[in-house]
């Protein structure tokens, strides 16, 4: 009966350890730490069933705090200068809060490794893991999204300066077709007074011969 129970007990104590560490206040590192660029640090609370905590953040020396946001549920509170953070509510935290954001300067170079570890306060090492948060520095520079296809560039110039050129062929062409027909119209409406003036002409000739006639008659 004695070696059930503690076997009972064992078991026990192995499910708490495990959720102790499966369930607990870590912080993750969001972005990617670029050389002389900045480093976001979300300090989050997973499956984390107390009411309160306390603990330090501790960065690496490569590491320069410019801005922190703690969360707005409950009573957080957070120092810079120690990089002391307190929290309590009346309840636990939802599954993933944020209970504080931290923005660091990254002064490592390419290669390096920048970490983050929180040790908790006495009293409060339950929920708090005090894993090392490690990450390699890569070197900055231009992304894929910041280079300029120039050929594609250069196409789409070529294209627009192409479509604002005038054929001056085609032009000269329109504007000769444009004006023999205006001339063949305008020919056109000179030639009927033309008319009316040669038929005038010829009754006048036709009376002189006449007078001509009747003289060579006398």
């Amino acid at each position: 009966m004695k070696k059930i129970l503690s076997l009972g007990v064992a078991s026990a104590v192995l499910s708490l350890t495990a959720v102790a560490a499966s369930a607990a206040i870590t912080p993750v590192v969001s972005d990617t730490a670029v050389e002389g660029e900045q480093l976001v640090v979300e300090v989050v609370a997973n499956g984390f069933t107390d009411v309160a905590t306390q603990f330090v953040v501790e960065a690496s020396e490569n590491l320069t705090l410019v801005d922190s946001t703690t969360t707005d549920k409950g009573l957080p509170a957070f120092n810079a200068d120690t990089m002391h953070f307190a929290w309590a509510g009346t309840e636990a935290p939802a599954e993933g809060t944020v209970l504080l954001t931290l923005v660091f300067d990254v002064n490592a170079a390419a290669d390096e490794d920048v970490t983050v570890k929180l040790t908790a306060d006495a009293g409060f090492e339950t929920g708090v893991a005090a894993d090392v948060v490690s990450t390699t520095v890569v070197a900055g520079g231009e992304t894929e999204t910041d280079i300029v296809d120039t050929d594609t560039a250069t196409d789409t110039e070529t294209d627009t300066d192409t479509s604002g050129v005038v054929d001056t062929e085609t032009a000269t062409d329109t504007a000769t077709d444009t004006e023999t027909e205006g001339g063949s119209t305008t020919g056109g409406d000179k030639t009927n007074p033309d008319s009316g003036i040669a038929l005038a002409v010829v009754p006048a000739v036709l009376a002189g011969a006449a007078v001509v006639v009747a003289k060579k008659r006398k």
